[in-house]
């Protein structure tokens, strides 16, 4: 899977990311990056 297919993947579902230059200096440099999913359950 290529960058791009990647990057696409990644924010497909997501609500914000930190930057996308940020995002493509880590998968470019990182294998497996780890992330963090969080959510607020407030009713």
């Amino acid at each position: 899977m290529d960058l791009e297919e990647r990057l696409s993947l990644i924010k497909r579902n997501a609500e914000e990311v930190v930057t996308e230059g940020e995002l493509r200096a880590l998968l470019e440099t990182n294998e497996r990056p780890r992330a963090y999913w969080g959510f607020e359950c407030s009713g």
